[in-house]
Order: structure tokens, then sequence, then C-alpha cells
């Protein structure tokens, strides 16, 4: 979803990961900030912020991730293993105030629901710090552009490495990769998890109804994403040119 040449499945390489880190940082308010990173993995990104000082917590539905991050960020801050994507994860979020609320690495996709999508905004409108700022990937630009290219049709890749199905009606589909490749099989499986492509009008309608303001394309990061604020600091956000 990166352009990886070697279609890997993690979510950003290195250098990527570096320039989201560098956007974050540079979004901060001045000191040490509070980062509630939503989706946060092993660490990917949560590391390298408390490395530079911030306190990072991290929330995941999966919790053989804990270790692993709990390694990466070295005592700064803490683990919290729930569904952030379902009504009760979310009541479960921490309260905060957090001065950046992180949806990285594409995690934006793992979100199905208009209405949890909305909830889930306005969950961290309300957890926000009243100059804080939200932050998450360019995905909706990058997604819908890959899409109409015809990148990303039905079908399996030219070495069969991989197999995308898009689900009927919806804007949802499901990857497949090596051995899960099957061209005789082209409807979900239960146990495949379905991602959903969001367009930058339903993202920004949740977030005016969040109380938050309309997102711009942070120049603050080579690779681009999306920061809000809440609209009561009378902070705006200049829209920066993308890659």
């Amino acid at each position: 979803m990166s352009g990886h040449a070697d279609h890997d499945q993690r979510p950003h390489d290195d250098d990527e990961t570096l320039s989201q880190v560098e956007g974050v940082v540079a979004r901060l308010i001045a000191g040490p900030g509070r980062v509630l990173d939503l989706g946060c993995g092993a660490g990917r990104v949560g590391g390298m912020l408390a490395a530079a000082g911030h306190d990072v917590t991290g929330v995941d539905r999966e919790a053989d991730h804990r270790d692993e991050f709990l390694e990466s960020i070295q005592g700064r801050g803490r683990f919290e293993h729930l569904d952030f994507t379902e009504a009760a994860g979310l009541r479960e979020l921490p309260t905060g105030p957090f001065d950046a609320i992180l949806l990285l690495g594409n995690t934006l996709t793992t979100v199905r629901s208009p209405v949890v999508l909305r909830d889930l905004v306005r969950a961290v409108a309300t957890r926000l710090d009243s100059e804080g700022v939200f932050a998450y990937d360019d995905f909706p630009f990058t997604g819908w552009s890959e899409l109409t290219a015809g990148n990303w049709a039905d079908g399996i890749s030219e070495d069969g490495s991989m197999q995308m199905i898009w689900v009927p009606g919806e804007p949802e589909f499901v990857m497949r990769a090596g051995s899960e490749v099957d061209d005789r099989d082209l409807e979900p499986r239960p146990e495949e998890r379905v991602l959903r492509l969001w367009s930058m009008s339903e993202l920004n309608d949740a977030a005016h109804r969040a109380g938050l303001t309309a997102g711009g394309r942070d120049s603050a990061a080579s690779l681009v994403f999306h920061v809000h604020r809440n609209e009561n600091t009378g902070i705006g956000l200049e829209a920066g040119s993308g890659p």
C-alpha cells in the first residue's frame, strides 16, 4: 500500500516511518508530549517518539504486540489491549488529555462502519489537549489514486504473490498473499479481515461533527499525512503540497 518493490506487508518502510515521526514531533507543543498511538503494533512509530522523550500510550487489538511495544518505548508509556473499532473498545480508550493522537500504519482501513468512524473521531476529539493534533495516514489520497489507475483491480498479480477481492457494493476489500492466494475462491472468507477505503469527504465530515478542524495534507513530513485540531483553539492548519 506504499508501493514497496518487494510487496511486503509492512505499512511503511524505515524511511517513511522516520518521516512520519518527524512530522508528528514537528506538530507537538514544546517539551515532552503525551501521545496516544492507536493501532500501535510493535512500536513502529511509538518507539521512536518515546526515544525522543515523549510519553506514549499504545493501543492495539492484538495482545501479542504488548511485549514488543513495551520494549520499544523503554518505560516511557504503557500498552492497552482493546479493539477501538468496536463500541465497547471505544468506551475503554484512555482519557488523556493527549498532545497527539495517531492513527497511522494504514490503521484507518480497519474501521469499516461510518457510525464507528464518527464515534472514533468524536472519542479522539474529547481526548485531545486544547492544542493537540490528530494525525492519520494520507491513505485516502494514495488509495483512491491507486484504484483509479487500475492497480487495485480484482484478481491476482502477475507474479501470483498477491490477490485482491472487492466486496460488492462497498469500498471494502480483502488482500491475500503467498499461499492464501486462490483463483477459485473469489469471496472473502469468514476469517479474513475486510478493510475499507475511506474518502476525504467522509473523514472531514466525521471531523467536523466532532468539533475538529478540516484536515490538511501536512507538509511537515515528506510522507504526507493529515492533521486535525480542536476548532475551539482558533488554530488553523495550512494544507501542504503532497509528494
